[in-house]
């Protein structure tokens, strides 16, 4: 089933002779599970592509179908709403806060839309143990490796429960063994859990954990290995 489609997305930045085409009309289908990765050298135009489909950027042409959802049709408030119960993001840079425990980090967004810490805890613990680091809940974010932290921002991009998981390069700062550990996670999450999982990457290494692979350079998507 389609959770994600692409037609004519265009996106530019600057103005009349400044302006660069970032994407040049994208056409693209992602599927439910599967997990797909986005490849392409730097420059290539996937973190842009990356922002649109999560709804943070908006194209300047084109149409975007989230979950049979026309976006082009929401206001921002709808678009956040509508990311927030459905897309998990797992970002680069992760974005833990290290004055909060492991626990405290995964159920934040469950906090903030205003549910109880109690009732909260009770759906960050069991993601956390499915991951394999439950006996790190009261532990510092800077007391873990950096795969461990890679997982509490996996439990935290799972804690709503969305249909949609979005990756900005999970393996880049990982050595091999923690990238694969972190590929297989995300790999059983779109299989065993009927997920979307969304990956942009340039890393080689871990191309095998895909049931697709999608190419994207110069704002193009140049051909696709299914």
């Amino acid at each position: 089933m389609t959770s994600i489609q692409c037609k004519g997305i265009k996106k530019y930045y600057g103005k009349a002779e400044n302006r660069t085409e970032a994407l040049r009309g994208i056409d693209l289908e992602v599927f439910d599970k599967q997990l797909t990765l986005l490849v392409g050298p730097s420059g290539s135009g996937k973190s842009t592509l990356l922002s649109i489909i999560q709804t943070i950027l908006t194209p300047d042409e084109g149409d975007l179908f989230i979950l049979g959802h026309h976006m082009n049709k929401m206001n921002e408030l709808e678009k956040a709403n509508f990311r927030n119960k459905n897309i998990g993001v797992v970002f680069q840079a992760l974005y833990l806060i290290p004055s909060l425990t492991v626990l405290e980090n995964v159920i934040l967004p469950l906090i903030i839309k205003g549910e109880s810490e109690s009732k909260a805890k009770k759906k960050g613990i069991p993601i956390l143990e499915q991951l394999n680091i439950g006996g790190k809940i009261d532990s510092s974010p800077t007391q873990l490796s950096r795969g461990q932290q890679q997982r509490v921002a996996i439990a935290r991009a799972l804690i709503n429960e969305p249909k949609i998981i979005m990756c900005d390069e999970p393996t880049s700062a990982l050595d091999q063994e923690n990238g694969f550990t972190t590929m297989s996670i995300l790999r059983d999450l779109a299989l065993s859990d009927n997920r979307t999982v969304f990956v942009i990457t340039h890393d080689s290494r871990i191309l095998s954990f895909a049931n697709r692979i999608v190419n994207i350079n110069d704002g193009k998507i140049k051909e696709k290995n299914e």
